[in-house]
């Protein structure tokens, strides 16, 4: 079997939670509550839909895959999330003359705006949706912001009221099991010309959409009319693109397209289209001369622009990491594996990209300098927090970087845990060389903050799983025990540096001599995901397990000498104290909740992610807890769906667990 890494694990356990649970939950809050919980982004950044305001062309909205709606006020330079938008749809559609409003449509059907996207509402009556519940394509009269067209799997139908109520217009197109109508298009200079691309073809309309005839045999995924000529109509099929000069009598393929299965069409202001290969998102084609002819293009250099719906997407879309700067706890970061690192300067309020466009696993902070681990990248370094990128990988090519370490005195040494062994940088990553452990997956690190020469390794995955120590900067190693065990997270006590836990796959182990001799002190069978030791008392400390066994969070108060139910739950992905209120924690299950104990681990209250959120149970996988003496705390979250969500604790009304 290929190497898993326990990231790796911890998403496709989530993903599989998800599948399971489906759609059919409860939502819990009371109608009337505020929500305590701030949807921030960036789930999943893919960019499904981009409109402008005709009127305004600097005001842009960005619809996200399950992540709602973004909008833009100065040219797409600053993006803020529309925060009541979180419902689950992938496309957007503005009323050419009233363009305050706005239809974001999907799963569920649609959802109307009249103020620009601050206020949302479905808008469904009379739209009855196939098995799947999606509407696949949404298209406004331009002269006439009342009459609106939606394509569904069951075929158009139109609204002569804004949405308000809809019937099915449906004569002439042949319409059965599997027949989905994904495209619509209204000629500007014409609205009772209306061209609609279904899984048999494409139909034009002469009559407003009443009746319809097929001009094309080809499964039509996208549309799009040239507005300068309407004569001109392209047409993303399922082996390419297809374009006709005469308003639909005759076809011909575009130049420069693969035979492939492309999707959506995107048709810039400026007349430039995008199209994309509907198995491949990363694949985008660019024509200059109204779809005649098409190039590649690298997908970076439109990525708000970049027509992605309906493409496939599985748990690499995933946020992996949720990190804060430790001198400017304003300053966020996150990573979609395959999305590169995102940056947020006001708390979570706002992301952008930050140039860095790969699967970034880990990350370590120094005065000056970020550093980011990649999958099979190696490292890579900046200087400005993100504003600028160089490789820091000589010596340290191809890997997956899993975890990184700085040297507690000494900021230029750095130390990787890769999936193939520990190396090491002096020059503040610029060269890399390898110090040990060669052929073995390192998934924890540990540097000892008064003992900067010593180090200890665990080993997840290899020939030779474990423990091992090195009291010479890296230079050399040694196993430290626990030999055959797959260890996957290390903590050091506080208090006794001597004193190590490494948390297994078959339960929690405990070194009193710097790791000389191990012992079992619990929870055996049990695949042990996350520790915290108490920060004044040490002898205090917690473990999350996650398998297939009877979970729960587990609380030792004799530093592991005995064990014993903190609270019984799904997998613990997460666990963070309070440093300002040490009795206060939180952690994170796989059902969606975050979990909370003011009396050390005794009794627990909870509150829900996925409760405000239609769609669909978001699992956390990390917590982030940033404290202001003066402020009540705060927790970012960051989740498998959802991306990033800070929980407002002064607003939440806990409940009792279970």
């Amino acid at each position: 079997m290929a190497q898993m890494s326990r990231r790796t694990r911890i998403i496709i356990g989530a993903l599989a939670l998800l599948g399971a649970l489906g759609l059919g939950f409860t939502l819990l809050r009371p109608a009337e509550e505020e929500n305590p919980w701030e949807f921030l982004g960036p789930a999943d950044r893919d960019v499904t839909s981009l409109v402008f305001d005709p009127t305004t062309p600097t005001t842009l909205y960005a619809a996200t895959w399950l992540g709602g709606v973004y909008k833009s006020e100065d040219g797409g330079a600053t993006w803020r999330y529309l925060r009541r938008s979180g419902f689950r749809g992938t496309s957007l559609a503005i009323a050419p003359t009233t363009p305050a409003t706005l239809y974001f449509y999907g799963a569920g059907g649609v959802y109307k705006s009249a103020d620009g996207g601050e206020t949302w509402r479905a808008v469904n009556r009379g739209l009855k949706l196939g098995e799947t519940k999606w509407v696949l394509a949404l298209s406004i009269d331009p002269t006439n912001p009342r009459v609106v067209f939606a394509g569904t799997d069951t075929g158009v139908y139109k609204s002569t009221d804004g949405g308000e109520s809809w019937r099915a217009v449906n004569r002439g197109l042949e319409l059965g099991e599997g027949n989905r109508v994904s495209a619509l298009s209204i000629d500007p200079t014409n609205p009772r010309v209306v061209f609609a691309g279904a899984s048999t073809g494409v139909y034009k309309s002469d009559d407003g959409g009443e009746t319809w005839g097929r001009i094309s045999t080809r499964r039509a995924n996208a549309l799009s009319i040239d507005p300068a000529n309407p004569q001109v109509i392209v047409a993303a099929v399922s082996d390419g693109v297809i374009r006709s000069a005469d308003g639909g009598e005759t076809w011909r393929a575009a130049d420069g397209l693969p035979a492939k299965d492309m999707s959506s069409l995107l048709r810039t202001p400026t007349g430039v289209m995008y199209v994309s290969d509907w198995k491949d998102c990363s694949h985008l084609y660019r024509s200059a001369d109204g779809g005649a002819t098409w190039s590649r293009v690298d997908i970076i250099e439109i990525l708000l622009a970049s027509p992605l719906d309906r493409c496939p997407r599985g748990s690499g879309r995933t946020l992996l990491l949720l990190a804060v700067d430790p001198t400017a706890p304003a300053t966020l970061y996150a990573s979609l594996s395959l999305s590169g690192l995102l940056r947020s300067s006001d708390g979570g309020i706002s992301w952008q990209p930050v140039g860095l466009p790969r699967s970034v696993l880990s990350l370590a902070l120094t005065p000056s300098s970020l550093y980011a681990g990649t999958s099979r990248g190696g490292v890579y370094r900046s200087d400005d927090r993100g504003l600028t990128w160089r490789a820091a990988s000589e010596g340290l090519t191809g890997f997956s970087v899993s975890e990184l370490a700085v040297d507690p005195t000494t900021p230029t040494t750095l130390y990787a845990a890769t999936d193939n062994g520990v190396h090491k940088s002096d020059d503040s990553g610029l060269t890399w060389r390898a110090v040990g452990l060669p052929g073995q997956s390192v998934w924890a690190l540990a540097a000892i903050p008064t003992m900067p020469t010593t180090l200890y390794a665990g080993v997840g995955y290899g020939d030779e799983p474990g423990v091992y120590k090195s009291t010479d900067g890296g230079e050399t190693w040694r196993a430290a025990g626990l030999s055959g065990q797959s260890v996957q997270a290390l903590a050091v006590d506080p208090t006794t540096l001597t004193t190590l836990y490494a948390a297994t796959d078959n339960g929690v182990y405990k070194s009193d001599d710097g790791g000389l001799t191990w012992r079992a002190v619990g929870l055996p069978g049990r695949s042990v995901l996350s520790l915290a030791i108490h920060p004044i008392e040490p002898a205090t400390l917690f473990a999350g397990t996650n398998d297939n066994g009877d979970n729960a969070l587990f609380r030792s108060t004799d530093g592991g000498a005995t064990w014993s139910e903190s609270i019984k739950t799904t997998g613990i992905f997460a666990v963070v104290i309070d440093p300002n209120a040490p009795a206060t924690m939180y952690a994170a299950n796989e059902n969606g909740e975050i979990l909370r104990s003011t009396d050390g681990g005794a009794t627990w209250s909870y509150y829900p992610i996925w409760s405000y959120y239609p769609i669909l149970p978001a699992t956390p996988l990390s917590l982030l807890l940033v404290t202001d003496p003066a402020q009540p705390p705060t927790i970012y979250v960051g989740t498998s769906i959802s991306g990033v969500q800070r929980l407002a604790i002064d607003k939440v009304r806990w409940a009792p667990y279970p």
